[in-house]
């Protein structure tokens, strides 16, 4: 196929896991074929942290306001492009209007999510939120030619919409994530690494009960690194501020990589990356089998899954015990990781739906 003009809308800045390993990393690969790719993301990291991030309602919304104009601006590129990429709404708040003009100014249009965005998020407390439009996904299904989705569980619910719909999990880039070494030192306490948004840290409410017990038998630090504190008491907690920059250092750092999940529609929709980011440096896991969790580990070989307290403190205690338990299972995921989750590994068919959307094919 000749050489192709794509446009690719980010719905976050690149310090966005998303933005990165589901856009740009799919943008960098398809341009080194010789192909051009427009990466429009809505503002620069710097710029939303000094703007929006922790900031006054007012400069909250002047930021909004200039990434709307930012938006408009954008719109310049989508004519005569082969194809149209949406990772999430151009605009956070409201009905999808642009990507309905995208739409007059260019019909080959694709979307892509890897969470279930129809459902309300779980530890999120915003005045903003009630502006949030959950339709947006059947929305853009009706505009679309094309879908890709995350995992099996969004497959399912897309698929009510529209007919072509592919499967492409949030892929993990083996370049960057490097192996961790395993020297153990005497003395150092256990790791237990959480590592995301505060919005989600919630979620750990589910295994505090379990690890304040643990700590009182093994030496162990919980670290997080997320843009929020937290704290236990009973517990040593090492927060880290999340920086773009130290990214690895908190996933190779972790001794014992942790994500805990509530059952819930919301929760179905993940897809597991969390995990997965964990495992492809080589730490070992224990996570909650809820949704895409289940599929990712294989329970007793590459992780562990752990539905309730007893299985968490249960397995948890193995990991923390054995060190060269941790190393066997830490090897075994970053191998799955590089055979099932890498970009390599999903790229070919990420490249063929763009190739089909271009050519006006649907299938």
């Amino acid at each position: 196929m000749s050489a192709m003009k794509v446009v690719l809308f980010g719905n976050a800045p690149d310090k966005n896991a998303a933005i990165r390993y589901r856009v740009i990393k799919f943008a960098e690969l398809l341009s080194a074929e010789g192909h051009r790719c427009i990466v429009c993301l809505p503002a620069s990291t710097r710029c939303k942290e000094r703007w929006y991030d922790r900031r006054s309602r007012w400069l909250k919304l002047l930021y909004l306001g200039v990434v709307f104009l930012r938006r408009i601006a954008q719109l310049r590129h989508v004519p005569g492009a082969d194809a149209v990429f949406f990772r999430g709404p151009l605009f956070d708040y409201g009905p999808p209007i642009l990507e309905r003009i995208v739409h007059w100014l260019n019909p080959r249009m694709i979307f892509d999510i890897d969470d279930a965005v129809w459902e309300p998020p779980a530890h999120v407390d915003s005045p903003f939120l009630r502006f949030v439009d959950f339709g947006w996904m059947r929305k853009m299904a009706g505009m679309c030619r094309h879908a890709i989705v995350g995992n099996r569980y969004l497959e399912a619910h897309v698929s009510k919409l529209m007919e072509h719909v592919t499967v492409i999990p949030t892929c993990i880039d083996m370049d960057k994530h490097q192996a961790k070494t395993w020297e153990e030192a005497p003395g150092r306490p256990v790791a237990l690494g959480w590592t995301g948004l505060k919005d989600n840290l919630g979620y750990l409410e589910i295994i505090e009960r379990t690890l304040l017990e643990l700590a009182r038998e093994h030496d162990l630090v919980l670290d997080i690194a997320s843009d929020g504190p937290y704290t236990l008491d009973g517990l040593r907690v090492e927060y880290h501020p999340w920086r773009l920059e130290h990214e690895f250092d908190y996933l190779r750092g972790a001794d014992i990589g942790l994500m805990p999940l509530k059952d819930t529609p919301r929760a179905r929709g993940k897809c597991a990356f969390k995990a997965l980011q964990y495992m492809g440096v080589g730490t070992p896991c224990v996570i909650s089998p809820v949704g895409m969790n289940a599929e990712v580990i294989e329970d007793g070989v590459d992780g562990f899954l752990a539905a309730t307290p007893e299985e968490w403190r249960g397995k948890l205690a193995r990991l923390i015990a054995d060190p060269a338990l941790r190393r066997r299972m830490g090897e075994a995921a970053r191998e799955k990781v590089r055979r099932r989750y890498s970009h390599e590994a999903h790229y070919p068919r990420w490249k063929a739906v763009i190739e089909q959307v271009a050519a006006g094919t649907k299938n």
